[in-house]
């Protein structure tokens, strides 16, 4: 074989290399898109008395195995649609020892009625409905709780095939100290191997101090300083990509060919 066969293959090997890089390498996706911002949505939102808050922002991997029963199943709650949620009304029934007004639902399920009226408003979800609502965001099974909360006073509880969700007896509140939490997508990517990787800034502020995850650890000094120096400034996307922690989110695809968070952590 001459030089110029032997050049003419490695150009040929070259160019082939190239071309596998271009469609067969990682893809930028536009973050715009309905796949990203449906993904994104899994890691949950800023109020802390909804399914918990950002749980995934914690300075460290995160995993399924981490978040709690309670939480994933209320992300799966806000992820099925109107049309799979029914609104629905029950006479009240008795007055607990803290003189609310209670309707008594099934075998057991007891809500609250709103101050003044005599019946309860609720909803029913069908658990087939939650099933694969939580098998799309997370991969994995429902597991077998019987009632979980879906905001500070609001829970789901388990009757045969059916989830009732209204105002419940007690609370959960969040006791941390109020704080604003900024994020910023930076990019989505599918891998090669398919994976769906999502990395956004993420930036807490209380009482003037920064703060890299949904603990109050590991102050940004940095940030705190420039807040204290400058009472007027503005915490836009400059000030968040600029003292905000990076982190990377991963989704991996299910069955169906949608997608399902799998991790999150520190980039």
């Amino acid at each position: 074989m001459n030089k110029k066969v032997v050049f003419g293959v490695g150009i040929l090997i070259i160019v082939v290399v190239v071309l596998l890089v271009i469609f067969l390498g990682d893809k930028h996706l536009d973050m715009t898109s309905t796949q990203v911002s449906t993904l994104y949505s899994y890691l949950g939102e800023v109020d802390v008395n909804r399914c918990g808050g950002l749980n995934q922002y914690i300075g460290e991997e995160v995993t399924y195995d981490d978040l709690s029963n309670n939480n994933k199943m209320c992300i799966a709650y806000y992820e099925l649609s109107n049309d799979e949620k029914s609104s629905d009304t029950h006479e009240v029934t008795s007055t607990n020892d803290n003189d609310l007004d209670i309707c008594e639902i099934g075998e057991g399920i007891r809500l609250v009625a709103s101050e003044g009226e005599d019946t309860c408003s609720f909803e029913v979800i069908a658990k087939e409905d939650l099933e694969d609502a939580y098998q799309t965001v997370y991969g994995n099974e429902l597991p077998e709780d019987e009632e979980f909360y879906i905001g500070s006073n609001i829970a789901c509880y388990l009757e045969e095939d059916q989830y009732y969700c209204g105002e419940a007896e007690t609370f959960v509140q969040s006791l941390t100290p109020e704080a604003t939490v900024y994020r910023l997508m930076d990019s989505a990517i599918k891998k090669l191997n398919g994976d769906i990787v999502i990395s956004d800034y993420y930036l807490k502020v209380s009482d003037n101090k920064c703060y890299p995850s949904g603990t109050f650890e590991d102050e940004i000094t940095a940030c705190s300083d420039a807040l204290a120096d400058d009472a007027s400034i503005q915490i836009d996307e400059d000030f968040v990509r600029e003292y905000g922690t990076l982190y990377e989110h991963v989704f991996k695809e299910n069955a169906d060919g949608s997608y399902y968070w799998y991790s999150s952590n520190l980039k």
